[in-house]
């Protein structure tokens, strides 16, 4: 087991026996390429864990699939710009993983500062995405930015 698996189990005990550590970075590793040449700076790749709490205990995402993040994103099925506006520093990975029938998907956003000097890429949210299938909805709001299937690369930032 590598640190970041250990500080998933580690943080999701500490939360279940009401000694949550929301503060707390998880490094999942370097920046993807598939992420590097959307857009995204050689930063390392984090999440809080007040994200990986929201995930398991709000969201029900296994620890499994917690403990796969880095290669899930680093795989994605496609890569969206971000719908809101308010996040246009934000890419969404959709992946092949489900949650309850439903692609689970990973907004994560660019050239972030955590602390006074630490600028990092981070994980934003974890979830099963609901309703009808974002990925069709989505690439036809014209947001995509990489298809796995053709490998499209639409540089829109």
């Amino acid at each position: 087991m590598n640190n970041y698996t250990s500080l998933v189990d580690i943080l999701i005990k500490d939360e279940t026996v009401g000694k949550p550590q929301h503060e707390r970075v998880l490094i999942l590793g370097k920046t993807p390429k598939v992420l590097l040449s959307n857009g995204f700076d050689e930063l390392p790749l984090v999440m809080t864990g007040k994200v990986l709490s929201k995930a398991v205990f709000d969201h029900g995402i296994s620890t499994n699939i917690l403990k796969r993040l880095p290669s899930i994103i680093a795989n994605p099925k496609c890569i969206f710009k971000s719908a809101n506006i308010r996040f246009i520093d934000s890419v969404v990975v959709l992946t092949i993983e489900l949650h309850n029938l439903s692609p689970i998907v990973i907004p994560i956003r660019k050239n972030q500062m955590i602390g006074r000097s630490n600028k990092y890429n981070i994980v934003a949210s974890v979830y099963g995405k609901q309703g009808p299938n974002p990925e069709i909805k989505w690439k036809r709001d014209g947001l995509l930015l990489w298809d796995s299937k053709t490998r499209r690369l639409d540089k829109i930032w």
